[in-house]
């Protein structure tokens, strides 16, 4: 941005002296004249009166100065401003995550990263991984959050951490008898073929989850005595909890999601029980610092999450 004509003019009226503001602008005391002289033929109008080697601004030569003063201003807003991107203190982070996810894993992590970058302007946008993936290809989100088994071509993913597929069972129901204890592990262990015959809580066939649910039970061939077809996880475990089905539910909305009646987690038979969580952005982008501080927060919150 080159407001030069700004400057000379600003800097002419603030010092009267034609000598003072040459001093000022480093420039010689001809070649201000002259410009200033240039300036007032081109646009029509006078803006200094001369006395002797006294300047002083006509009427036309005070509005001039109001706005230039204000483009003056802003010039130097604009500078700083871009100044910090170059330096990768400033900039904008637009990143995308479910609403579900977004609803725990999310706000902890905003606070966190604004006090270390306060001069990124974050925006979060919350939809499902058809939007969000399109927003990404579009160039309208910078990064997204999701399941590992989401990762499509074009991207580059980072893990943000690693969690378990849960089956989520009534607490009174007869299967939650046949667990087993596991040395070492959070949860009990509950084999997928004691599921067989039972009234199942699925997800809809549009969600990842329901494709994890599906290969699960087609693995080790479990048919279910009924199926609920529920999108929300929020009811989806509240209707266990009424012991009204088993359903399947990621480790993060088991640990996050509350109900007033209890619902008995258990981990499975198999060795593709847990999911990876991570953080995509376009195949080739080099992320600039303030990008990878969001990255590596997010690590850091998905370390401690589970132990919520």
């Amino acid at each position: 941005m080159d407001l030069r004509e700004q400057k000379y003019v600003c800097t002419l009226a603030e010092c009267g002296n034609l000598t003072r503001a040459a001093e000022k602008l480093y420039i010689s005391q001809p070649a201000l004249s002259i410009y200033i002289t240039n300036l007032e033929k081109s646009m029509g109008v006078s803006l200094f009166d001369r006395s002797g080697k006294k300047f002083t601004l006509t009427y036309a030569g005070e509005r001039y100065v109001e706005k230039a003063l204000k483009m003056l201003e802003l010039e130097e807003d604009f500078n700083r401003e871009i100044y910090d991107i170059v330096c990768q203190t400033a900039g904008r982070l637009r990143i995308g995550v479910s609403q579900r996810r977004g609803s725990w894993l999310i706000p902890p992590v905003i606070a966190e990263y604004e006090k270390k970058w306060p001069k990124v302007e974050l925006v979060i946008r919350e939809g499902n991984l058809t939007v969000l993936n399109d927003m990404l290809k579009k160039s309208e989100l910078d990064m997204i959050v999701l399941n590992g088994d989401d990762v499509s071509g074009g991207m580059e993913s980072e893990i943000l951490f690693e969690e378990e597929f849960l089956i989520a069972v009534p607490v009174r129901h007869p299967v939650n008898e046949k667990s087993e204890y596991v040395p070492g592990e959070r949860y009990r262990k509950l084999k997928l073929e004691y599921l067989d015959g039972e009234t199942l809580i699925l997800h809809t066939p549009m969600q990842s989850s329901r494709n994890v649910e599906d290969a699960l039970l087609k693995r080790h061939r479990v048919t279910p005595g009924r199926i609920r077809i529920i999108r929300s996880n929020e009811t989806a475990l509240q209707m266990v909890a009424e012991d009204l089905g088993i359903t399947f539910m990621r480790e993060g909305y088991a640990v996050n999601l509350k109900y007033k009646k209890p619902v008995n987690y258990y981990i499975m038979d198999t060795e593709h029980h847990k999911r990876t969580v991570v953080v995509a952005y376009k195949k080739g982008l080099a992320l600039p610092d303030y990008m990878q501080s969001m990255v590596d927060i997010l690590k850091e919150h998905g370390k401690t999450f589970l132990s919520v």
